[in-house]
C-alpha cells in the first residue's frame, strides 16, 4: 500500500481512538509537562462542572444543522463525526441533522435549540449569522461547535470575552492561497508562458455567496504580486461586472455550464494571452476545463487551470493532469477535532475556541491518493434523508 494513503488510514484510527478515549487536554493531542498540564487541567475541569453538569454520553442529544450545496467535504465530514460520537456512546438516533438554505441556518439552529439538544453543531454560518446563533444557544447554554466556514475573528474574540461556551473547527483560507501561490511560483516560466510574450495572463471565476474559494481567490491575488513571475489580472475590473444573478442558486451543473461560458468569452477575448484560470470551487473548475478542450487548446500546456474543495470529477481531472491542482478540506481531521469538541463540552471540560487543520494542496503526484480515500468514504456513507431523521 502506497505510503501515503497508509499514513492518512492511521491518521483516521489514531483519531478514532482518540474520540473514544475524548482526551482532557481541551480536544488537543499533544503531550506537554506531565504534572503541570494534569494540575491545570484539574483545575479548568472542576472550576467548569461547578457551574456545568457533565452529561453522560448515552443521554446526549446532539443537533447538526448546515447549509446545503456544500458538496463532498460536508458529507464525508458529517459521516466520520457522527462515526466517532456514536463510538464514543452517544446513540445514533440521539443525533440528528437539518440541512436547508442559507437563509434558513439561523431558523434551523433555533429548532435544535429549542427541542433540547446538548450541543449545537452549525455549518455555513458566517460572521452575519454566527453572532446570532451563538447567543440563542448561550442563553439555553447550549455549547456550540461551527465547522466548514469561519465565523470571523470578531465572532471569536466575542466567545471569549464574553465566556461563551463554542468553538470553531476548519481550515484557513489565507494558508491555501499561500500553497497555490507557491505552486505558480514553482512553475517553470515556460509552462505558465506559453506564448513567450513575457506575460502571465490571469483570469478569475468569482462566486456570487462569497464562499471559502472566493476568500482563497482574493488572498491569491495579492500574493502572487509579490512573484518573480510576470503574472497579471485580465479580469481585475470585471469581477464587479459579473452577469450571474445573486439571487439565484445555481445547481452545479449549472455552475459548471456558467463556467465555460465565461471562459469561452474570456479566450475569444484575450485569446492566447489567457494563461491561468483561478476558480472558487471545482464546479467551475470543470466548466473551465471543459471551455479550453472546445476550444482545441491543451490543458495542463496551453492553459492551466486552478480548483479548490476538490470532488470526485475534479479529483479524477487532476490525476490525469487537466485541473493543474485543487485542495483537499481534511475532513477526517476535521471530524476527530469536532467530535473531541462535542466531548468536551458534554463533560464541561473548556475546550480551544478555534482548531485548524490545513488544507493538503492536490496535483497531479497526489490526486490519485486522495480520491481514493475520498471515494472509500463517500462509499461508506448511509443513505438518509436528513429530513426524515430531523422531523418527528
Amino acid at each position: 500500500m502506497n505510503r501515503k494513503i497508509l499514513t492518512l488510514i492511521l491518521t483516521g484510527v489514531i483519531s478514532f481512538l482518540l474520540v473514544t478515549g475524548c482526551s482532557s487536554q481541551n480536544g488537543s493531542t499533544d503531550a506537554p509537562n506531565a504534572d503541570a498540564t494534569q494540575e491545570e487541567a484539574g483545575a479548568d475541569q472542576e472550576e467548569a462542572q461547578e457551574e456545568i453538569a457533565a452529561i453522560l454520553p448515552a443521554d446526549a442529544v446532539i443537533g447538526i444543522v448546515y447549509t446545503e450545496g456544500e458538496g463532498d467535504f460536508t458529507d464525508s465530514f458529517l459521516t466520520k463525526t457522527i462515526g466517532y460520537l456514536v463510538a464514543a456512546g452517544i446513540p445514533e438516533e440521539n443525533i440528528t441533522t437539518t440541512k436547508g438554505a442559507a437563509e434558513e441556518l439561523t431558523a434551523n439552529a433555533q429548532k435544535q435549540i429549542d427541542g433540547g439538544c446538548s450541543v449545537l453543531m452549525v455549518g455555513g454560518a458566517d460572521d452575519k449569522t454566527a453572532p446570532g446563533i451563538t447567543d440563542a444557544a448561550a442563553k439555553a447554554k447550549i455549547p456550540v461547535v461551527y465547522f466548514g466556514t469561519d465565523p470571523g475573528e470578531a465572532e471569536i474574540a466575542r466567545w471569549q470575552s464574553e465566556g461563551y461556551r463554542a468553538a470553531y473547527v476548519g481550515s484557513t483560507y489565507g494558508q491555501a492561497a499561500q500553497k497555490r501561490a507557491d505552486l505558480l511560483d514553482g512553475t517553470d516560466l515556460e509552462k505558465l508562458d506559453p506564448a513567450k510574450d513575457d506575460n502571465v495572463g490571469l483570469v478569475v471565476l468569482s462566486t456570487e455567496a462569497d464562499k471559502p474559494g472566493d476568500a482563497v481567490n482574493r488572498d491569491t491575488l495579492e500574493l502572487v504580486k509579490e512573484l518573480d513571475h510576470p503574472i497579471y489580472v485580465l479580469t481585475e475590473e470585471e469581477e464587479e461586472d459579473s452577469e450571474a444573478s445573486e439571487e439565484e442558486e445555481l445547481s452545479p451543473e449549472e455552475v459548471r455550464e456558467r463556467a465555460k461560458e465565461q471562459v469561452l468569452d474570456w479566450m475569444k477575448e484575450y485569446g492566447k494571452q489567457l494563461d491561468v484560470i483561478l476558480c472558487a470551487d471545482d464546479m467551475q473548475a470543470l466548466g473551465a476545463w471543459d471551455a479550453v478542450s472546445e476550444e482545441k487548446r491543451l490543458v495542463g500546456h496551453d492553459v492551466l487551470i486552478m480548483g479548490f474543495d476538490s470532488n470526485r470529477e475534479s479529483l479524477e481531472e487532476v490525476a490525469s493532469g487537466n485541473i493543474r491542482s485543487t485542495f483537499f478540506n481534511d475532513f477526517m481531521e476535521q471530524s476527530s477535532n469536532a467530535s473531541n469538541a462535542v466531548l468536551a463540552f458534554l463533560k464541561g471540560i473548556a475546550v480551544e475556541p478555534v482548531k485548524t487543520s490545513e488544507y493538503v494542496s492536490v496535483t497531479v503526484d497526489n490526486a490519485q491518493e486522495i480520491l481514493d480515500i475520498s471515494v472509500t468514504v463517500q462509499e461508506s456513507e448511509p443513505e438518509q434523508d436528513s429530513e426524515e431523521t430531523t422531523e418527528e
